[in-house]
């Protein structure tokens, strides 16, 4: 059939232009803005939603209320392209400290820059306008989109933010007067929303003469960045500003039914918060992400009341009241002093409901080391001692270790025995709840105990709980008979320790037993700064001239005389990895004079052979080649109190061992704190070294490990404290090192000669910096970007139109060569064209193929006609034509039979392989003349040699 010019020239503009449109996105104006006067409460969606919103958006939400209101979000689905805090893609920014609808966003503050798809760790889960606008800003690049976002929006009163009497300058501070109001709540700014940054708020109280004031903690939720809360914080002064007033707290992190006290009728509160909470160091954003942490702020309930106890301190002048609580008295020793002290109110009126505690502190130093007798003079409080349902006198002995814990109860009308502490604190916890009757008398005295450095060891008290050794100072025995399991410690822990003085600590098992070892607490004076530093990888040995704990081992040679040998040393503050042991043991501690520090504290534990994980240990023989050893359930958490062990032979004595990690976390940081709970063995020479923490992709080579012979033990010890992380997977090779012959696979960096079945395994085999052995000619990469299903379908239609269009354009340009070229005056008037249009698969090498034939009713010569090859080299276009004869049926039509059946004849149709094709076809050159015959019949009809026209698409 024939075209009409104007009409291939439409196709040809037509395809031009999708193929322009196709890749620009068009930038609609996608700004709304939500007003307080039109609607209180609504939602909104991304652009597109719900399907992915389109690239190269910038569009701004705008939520205005009115002045006396406040503007709450939250977002119900979030997810857009990118991964925070850095967001390097697509995002949104988040305005809610805006004065004005027109103040300009680049000087603005931002609450911050959002993105990634988890919204319970980094986008706050609710937000509340500090006035009574919100801005939202939306963008996205030129890239792929994201499912979007939908949120909800509500319109408030902001009444309730109206705490007090503001006070200039700043928009968050406020006076509070007990004239105006006796009882309230204290909110943060945009409480419960999450709180911008770079806050100072302030709240002063202001009571009459003879009032307290009461604080309690109905929710609190800042951002902890350590115990001393250096980013976000409340800090409660008892008294006035900048007037001599004490500081009851700094408080930050959760806190729930929490009860602070004034001990007069003023009180000053001042709210901070900063910025710069999200680092980019290690496990910074695994641990301490600023918006993983709910910063909804606080909410604190006051009352101004003069029914609160109050307490006459001055029969006990080292008595003071501890601030910020009601009745809470800590009295302090001034060197083996003694008095007497009393219940509030003492001997009639008494608190009831309420717990009072007193704390008596010995003295803890260096040279002296105090603990607290109690003796009462008189007691009643009502109730049945056993029960004591009514109200107690609790007893907690060491007020240092476990101050929380109460280890006796006494009530009725029974005086409690003669007291005495376990450690330089004894707390007592006067409880009313209940009781109709409660008083006590008592004198207190601070006993000093004897220094450990004199001769008479039988009544100093080290505060270490196995059993003392007879006749040696400081020497204490352990047993799964007398203790199955508890702590040991440096002499007079938690306190310091004293200096120039040693401790023996000696463990022994019973038949059967291990002795499992880890430390909570490790803290010795250091040598130098140097040997404490915690960025030195490879630290220092623990010289005779330093504090340290050394580790001796029971002789297997040595049963008579009772001989240990030595094993390692420990100082500084790295915490030593968990210990696991099959025999009895030594731990010798010394301190050098004039040194003191905190000291240690570690766990021990009499376990069974049976009951400790031995499922991972096992002897493997080599054949030769490799493996891979895994931390047990990898990749998921591996357990407390897990022991493995591998050993793997090498399969000839003159071979060794290559070691190689390929996935490594665990709990610790070798070149920080240490391997406290969890701890990898490398055997390394005559050394076990020690790995753990989380070791990244880059770093793993580093940690790669060569046995000095044929044989290499690794180990892996979890302690019974340990959570679990993922674990580690590593690459065990067989390897021989030689400058002879490889009769196997010579790795190209190394030079390890390896077992030629380990090449192109996926596994390496060569050592760091080595992949020689997976360079592979034939391997094909079958990772990739994978693309979403959205744009694959959009990829899928756009090729297909674009070669509809292609094809169309051709049999344009195939219908205007052949309309102008010169033409046969013997050619048929009746010609017919046949258009065939074969497409290879998607996946298939071939190119697409357009044949055109043209066909006479008139009969065809069975000569043989050249044959011509026409190659446009600027468009990748061939184009064969060749006049071949052809059979004629009973109908005078081009007959269908084999064509193979005439020797002389070609078939009507040839298809040559393209230049993409691996064929092996003989093409004449185009450049050299055909050998080709003409042949020319003299019937009076001349018919005309039919003509058929390939063209390739290359």
């Amino acid at each position: 059939m024939k075209m009409p010019p104007g009409l291939c020239r439409l196709l040809a503009w037509t395809a031009t232009l999708w193929l322009l449109t196709d890749h620009v996105s068009t930038n609609r104006d996608c700004d709304v803005t939500f007003s307080s006067t039109t609607m209180k409460m609504g939602t909104f969606y991304s652009p597109n939603s719900p399907q992915m919103y389109p690239n190269n958006q910038r569009c701004v939400y705008k939520f205005v209320g009115l002045s006396s209101e406040r503007v709450k979000i939250r977002f119900h689905k979030f997810n857009l392209q990118g991964m925070s805090p850095e967001c390097k893609f697509d995002y949104m920014d988040i305005y809610m400290q805006l004065t004005s609808v027109s103040e300009p966003l680049l000087e603005a503050p931002m609450l911050g820059r959002f993105c990634g798809d988890d919204m319970q760790k980094d986008l706050p889960q609710l937000i509340i306008s500090m006035n009574n606008i919100i801005i939202l800003n939306f963008f996205s690049d030129a890239d792929k989109g994201d499912e979007g976002f939908e949120g909800t929006f509500e319109f408030f009163d902001a009444n309730i933010y109206n705490i007090g009497t503001p006070v200039a300058p700043g928009e968050c501070n406020f006076r509070l007067e007990s004239k105006e109001r006796t009882r309230g709540f204290l909110l943060s700014p945009t409480y419960p929303g999450t709180y911008p940054d770079n806050l100072e708020c302030s709240y002063e109280f202001r009571g009459m003469p003879g009032e307290r004031i009461k604080l309690t903690f109905n929710d609190f939720s800042l951002f902890h960045g350590s115990d001393y809360c250096p980013f976000d914080y409340l800090l409660i002064m008892d008294g006035r500003a900048g007037r001599n007033a004490e500081r009851i707290g700094v408080f930050c992190g959760k806190y729930e039914n929490v009860t602070v006290f004034s001990s007069r009728e003023n009180l000053y509160i001042k709210f901070v918060t900063r910025s710069g909470r999200v680092s980019f160091d290690e496990y910074s954003l695994d641990n301490n992400a600023d918006y993983k942490f709910d910063r909804r702020g606080f909410n604190i309930s006051y009352e101004f009341s003069t029914n609160v106890i109050r307490f006459d301190l001055r029969g006990t002048p080292e008595a003071t009241h501890v601030p910020g609580s009601e009745c809470d008295v800590r009295i302090r020793s001034t060197g083996g002093s003694s008095g007497t002290f009393q219940s509030p109110g003492y001997p009639s009126n008494f608190p009831k409901d309420t717990i009072c505690r007193f704390s008596l502190d010995g003295e803890m130093n260096a040279g002296r080391l105090e603990k607290v007798k109690v003796k009462f003079k008189d007691f009643a409080i009502s109730g049945v001692l056993e029960s004591c349902l009514e109200g107690h006198l609790g007893v907690t002995f060491e007020g240092h270790r476990q101050p929380n814990k109460i280890d006796e109860r006494f009530c009725g009308e029974l005086w409690p025995p003669e007291l005495i502490s376990k450690d330089p604190r004894l707390i007592l916890h006067f409880n009313t709840t209940g009781a109709s009757k409660a008083r006590f008398l008592a004198e207190y005295q601070f006993l000093s105990a004897q220094h450990p450095n004199n001769n008479d060891f039988a009544n100093t008290d080290f505060a270490i709980a196995g059993l003392p050794i007879p006749g040696q100072k400081c020497s204490f025995l352990f047993s799964s008979e007398h203790l199955p399991n508890g702590v040991f410690n440096s002499p007079r822990h938690p306190d310091n320790y004293p200096p120039n003085f040693e401790c023996v600590y000696i463990f022994q098992l019973a038949p059967g037993e291990k002795l499992l070892i880890s430390f909570d607490m490790f803290s010795l004076s250091p040598q130098n700064a140097s040997s404490n530093s915690h960025s030195d990888p490879h630290p220092p040995k623990c010289l005779n001239t330093t504090d340290y704990l050394q580790l001796n081992e029971r002789s297997e040679h040595a049963l008579l005389d009772n001989k240990y040998v030595y094993v390692s040393r420990f100082c500084g503050s790295k915490f030593p990895a968990p210990l696991l042991f099959d025999r009895e043991v030594e731990f010798r501690f010394r301190s050098m004079r004039d040194s003191s520090n905190r000291g240690f504290k570690a766990r021990f534990e009499f376990i069974s052979r049976n009951d400790i994980q031995r499922s991972c240990v096992h002897t493997i023989h080599s054949d030769g080649k490799g493996g891979v050893l895994k931390s047990p359930r990898f990749p998921l958490k591996y357990e407390s109190r897990t022991y493995c062990e591998w050993k793997i032979i090498a399969s000839k004595p003159q071979n060794k061992i290559l070691i190689q990690l390929e996935t490594f976390k665990t709990e610790g940081d070798v070149n920080k704190d240490g391997c406290k709970d969890a701890v990898l063995r490398v055997q390394k020479g005559d050394e076990m070294r020690e790995i753990c923490g989380t070791i990244e992709a880059d770093d793993l080579p580093r940690e790669a490990v060569v046995s000095s012979d044929d044989i290499e033990t690794i180990q892996f010890l979890t302690s019974s404290s340990a959570l679990g992380f993922k674990g580690f997977q590593l690459t065990w090779t067989e390897i021989h090192i030689s400058s002879g012959p490889c009769y196997g696979f010579k790795c190209k960096q190394t030079g390890y000669c390896i077992s030629a079945e380990l090449k192109c395994d996926h596994l390496p085999n060569c050592g760091p910096g080595d992949s020689s052995d997976e360079i592979c000619p034939n391997k094909a990469s079958s990772q990739g970007q994978k693309a979403d299903s959205v744009q694959v379908v959009h990829i899928v239609i756009g090729t297909s139109i674009s070669v509809f269009l292609a094809v169309l354009l051709l049999v344009c340009g195939v219908y205007h060569r052949k309309r102008f070229r010169p033409r046969d005056r013997q050619s048929s008037e009746a010609e017919q064209v046949e258009v065939r249009y074969v497409a290879a698969t998607s996946g298939s090498n071939t190119t697409d193929r357009l044949l055109t034939l043209d066909k006479s009713d008139a009969s065809r010569s069975s000569a043989q006609t050249p044959e011509k090859t026409e190659i446009d080299a600027d468009h990748g276009v061939k184009v064969t034509v060749n006049n071949t004869p052809a059979s004629e049926n009973s109908s005078g039509h081009i007959g269908s039979q084999d064509y193979s059946n005439h020797q002389n004849a070609a078939p009507a149709v040839a298809i040559l392989p393209t230049a993409k094709e691996n064929h092996h076809h003989d093409v004449p050159d185009a450049s050299q003349p055909s050998t080709s015959t003409h042949m020319y019949h003299t019937h009076p009809r001349v018919v005309v040699t039919p003509k058929v026209q390939k063209i390739s698409i290359v």
